[in-house]
């Protein structure tokens, strides 16, 4: 009935693919993650500075005809400028301490007028749809199945940006002043936190890797919105794996989900419907976030201290 008819032969590519698409998205949930860790809310907005990192990328790259990487490093600074120009605004004494709700709506608003402004100034040829990407068309094989260097490079990306951020927020004073202003922003300021500069310097590093998750995916998929705010979803849907919290679980979270997502459409598993292979996803995702839930419960210090007692 759910069309599953499992092809071990397939399982090695499935899973490489799978490997090599987590990284697309888990750049975007990176940048969610961080924008959850400083304001409690979800950071919307982050679609609209995706728009304007594959647009502009693309832009750059044929209209202009620049380089690749010198058109990423121009769609990170802008990205940058956007996410701090936000960053300014959500910092706001008259922003700042309004409450989550609100806050996500004005995310929303940034994220319409950002993407419209993206799509209005970064006009596109319809006779050239896909950009070249800027690390080359270069490619090598695993279990029997291409792996462009681009896919292998957003992967790696994410892994770095992983790292960071991860070191950045549980390592560095910045981190620790990024979670007293999430908890409390009223006390973080009275405690003589500079919220601007804390605030704004993680929003703009936000929209720095928002932008960039735009810019990778353009010579994937162009700049096609659909494709784009399908990537985004799935950044939101690995996010939660760590509760918006963790860098780390962001990108375990893709993992499984590109995972699954390839088992479901390479035929490793049969013939899926599309009905079937997103109900595999979501299925699998409610398990991995419950999972790590119980996992990071019972290794927390306030279960262990009440084991021991």
């Amino acid at each position: 009935m759910l069309g599953i008819d499992p092809n071990p032969d397939l399982f090695g590519p499935a899973f490489v693919i799978g490997l090599a698409n987590a990284g697309i998205f888990s750049v975007l949930a990176i940048a969610l993650v961080l924008t959850y860790r400083i304001s409690r809310t979800i950071g919307f907005v982050h679609y609209g500075i995706a728009v304007v990192g594959a647009y502009g990328y693309y832009h750059f790259t044929v209209e202009y005809t620049m380089p690749g990487w010198v058109a990423l490093v121009v769609v990170l600074g802008i990205g940058a400028g956007v996410g701090a120009a936000y960053g300014l605004v959500m910092m706001n004494g008259r922003i700042a301490f309004l409450p989550p709700l609100t806050l996500s709506t004005v995310s929303i608003a940034a994220m319409l007028i950002i993407g419209a402004v993206a799509t209005e100034n970064f006009p596109v040829a319809p006779d050239v749809a896909i950009s070249s990407s800027p690390f080359g068309d270069d490619s090598f094989r695993v279990w029997s199945f291409n792996v462009t260097a681009h896919r292998f490079a957003c992967l790696l990306i994410s892994v770095i940006l992983v790292v960071f951020v991860s070191l950045y927020l549980n390592r560095t004073r910045a981190g620790v002043n990024v979670r007293a202003i999430s908890d409390d922003v009223e006390a973080a300021r009275w405690s003589g936190i500079r919220l601007y500069r804390i605030g704004v310097g993680s929003y703009a590093a936000a929209g720095a890797m928002a932008a960039l998750a735009g810019a990778l995916l353009a010579p994937l998929a162009g700049t096609d919105l659909s494709a784009i705010l399908l990537v985004f979803f799935r950044a939101l849907t690995v996010a939660v794996v760590g509760a918006f919290s963790s860098p780390a679980l962001a990108l375990f979270g893709a993992v499984v989900l590109s995972t699954v997502d390839s088992f479901a459409t390479t035929s490793a598993l049969g013939d899926i419907n599309p009905a079937t292979r997103e109900s595999m996803i979501f299925a699998a995702m409610v398990l991995t976030a419950v999972a790590v839930a119980v996992f990071r419960n019972r290794n927390s210090p306030r279960t262990a201290l009440a084991m021991r007692s």
